[in-house]
């Protein structure tokens, strides 16, 4: 009763209720305002509206052992699901691209768990309008980083996110290119017709540093400009197209906005940022660009997320704070009841000595 009663509790949960409200869901809304209002012009009909979602790699089974693991899972893939719902429904992009490293042990993973991480994910990255969608594949993926390649799991990648090497939305060609396995879309792979389309090279490592690679990629698909992952960072890169002169810009100023206007001189490659806050950066969100103006211009921008950890530490500190005044609470009620008088009647003595 006497915790029913207190008005120290009543104030506490109220804190801790409102804390929720803001931290679950509010703080979403809040973070919007600081977003770049990134829209297609209404005259411009060939405008496209791309998504780039790097480095969730949601956690797996291995990490950290049950029941924690329970409780990090599901915070980390509802703080996931939570930023990209806010993403898409401000944005509504048009193409939808994962830079790889979905998974954070896909490339030890069981078959099973492998094919449970794809359920998650598909849980995650989840919307309700049409949108195409492309999936690339990360070391921590298929390995290919500290570890061998997984042969295995490069197969069981394509089976789960079957799709072609080259994914086509309208006039603009997303070229999916595997600098692990060296590998990129050959011209077979082109659907006829798409020869003028703007292409973009899409990739889960950085391409334009291995310059031998790259330099093939340009001789055969002479892309406009790429876009990449793996360090969890927000950057871009700017260069002559013959890879010389190569300057690196951050990219992590809210409401900023790069635009491009290509040439044929200068190439761009394009560092998304990861959007899981288990990555170690304070710097976590989605990349976003909008073509336009025939595909002659581009914007882009980061539409960032809000950090994680400092909620986690708060909640953190009100339960111990909770935990501490019961106690204290407790021991107090204890120390009292033990301290109190017993009243005694006016006759204490055994009944057979009052007979």
């Amino acid at each position: 009763m006497y915790l029913r009663r207190s008005t120290t509790v009543k104030y506490v949960l109220a804190a801790v209720l409102g804390a929720v409200i803001y931290c679950e869901w509010f703080i979403y809304l809040v973070e919007q305002q600081y977003w770049v209002d990134l829209e297609c012009q209404d005259h411009d009909t060939s405008c496209t509206k791309i998504l780039f979602i790097a480095d969730p790699q949601i956690q797996g089974d291995e990490a950290v052992p049950p029941p924690l693991s329970y409780i990090f899972n599901w915070d980390s893939d509802r703080y996931l699901r939570s930023t990209f719902k806010s993403v898409v429904d401000y944005f509504k992009p048009d193409i939808l691209v994962y830079l790889g490293d979905l998974m954070d042990e896909g490339s030890i993973a069981t078959m099973p768990q492998f094919h449970g991480y794809a359920k998650r994910l598909a849980n995650i990255f989840d919307w309700d309008f049409p949108a195409v969608q492309v999936w690339l594949p990360g070391d921590n993926d298929i390995g290919g980083e500290n570890e061998p390649i997984r042969r295995d799991k490069v197969e069981e990648f394509e089976k789960v996110f079957v799709q072609p090497s080259i994914v086509t939305y309208s006039n603009v060609s997303i070229y999916k290119v595997n600098a692990i396995t060296y590998t990129f879309p050959q011209k077979a792979d082109e659907v006829p017709g798409t020869d003028n389309n703007f292409k973009i090279v899409a990739s889960h490592y950085p391409v334009t540093m291995r310059t031998m690679f790259s330099k093939k990629i340009i001789n055969a698909i002479n892309p406009k400009i790429f876009f990449c992952a793996h360090d969890h960072e927000s950057k871009y890169v700017k260069q002559n197209k013959d890879l010389t002169h190569r300057v690196t810009t951050w990219f992590n100023i809210p409401k900023s906005t790069l635009t491009i206007t290509f040439n044929d001189d200068t190439l761009y490659e394009i560092y998304v940022p990861t959007c899981s806050y288990r990555m170690g950066t304070n710097y976590i969100g989605y990349g976003a660009a909008v073509l336009e103006n025939n595909q002659k211009h581009l914007r882009y921008t980061v539409f960032w997320s809000p950090q994680r950890f400092p909620f986690l530490f708060f909640y953190l500190a009100i339960l111990v704070i909770l935990f501490l005044y019961c106690l204290v609470f407790c021991i107090a009620k204890l120390i009292y009841r033990k301290s109190k008088p017993i009243a005694k009647s006016a006759d204490m003595s055994p009944l057979l000595e009052r007979l």
